[in-house]
């Protein structure tokens, strides 16, 4: 919905185009996750990935100084549950740094083959096994965002990154102080 007109004739196009929204958004019909007590601020550049599809799909076609309030789908978000991704694996399969206990909710890295490292969550400790999650923790989440469009324009060449335009797909890294290694024991490392 717009509810701004636009003081511009500039509108966000699919590709190259740099964005700067003031937003709030929030499970639907649960917890603001940003943008609670003040509007956060958020940009990127259009047809890179860098947001999820559908916020920057409903973005597409708007100006600077638009106010608009929308509900991103899980399909547009962080997609659908998927059963395949809960695992069930014994303890001695992990191998946690001295001291460390695995609880519920606690965020493990796991490699998983060539896309490399994933965060899992675990949802369950039972007596011999734990219980993981590698499903993102919004999967299934229809998202609500009210936000305001503060700039948008063209990208210049410095707004884009070399690894963006080479359509690198191996470029997220992931970052830990613990390694939690699973089905590796220590001696073999």
């Amino acid at each position: 919905m717009n509810t701004a007109e636009s003081s511009t004739t500039d509108t966000i196009g699919p590709s190259k185009w740099y964005v700067q929204i003031s937003y709030q958004v929030s499970v639907e019909n649960g917890p603001i996750l940003r943008g609670g007590a003040e509007p956060a601020s958020l940009d990127f550049v259009t047809g890179f990935g860098q947001v999820i599809p559908g916020l920057e799909r409903r973005l597409i076609g708007h100006s600077p100084g638009e106010k608009l309030s929308f509900t991103v789908p899980p399909e547009e978000a962080f997609g659908l549950r998927i059963d395949e991704l809960v695992f069930e694996k014994k303890k001695s399969e992990f191998h946690f740094p001295a001291g460390m206990q695995p609880f519920p909710g606690m965020e493990i890295p796991v490699v998983t083959g060539a896309e490399g490292l994933e965060t899992a969550i675990i949802s369950e400790v039972r007596d011999d096994t734990i219980i993981i999650d590698c499903n993102h923790p919004l999967c299934g989440k229809a998202l609500q965002y009210e936000l305001e469009i503060i700039e948008a324009r063209p990208a210049r060449d410095s707004d884009v990154c070399a690894e963006w335009e080479e359509k690198c797909d191996d470029c997220a890294g992931a970052c830990s102080p613990y390694e939690v290694v699973l089905g590796k024991s220590e001696e073999s490392s």
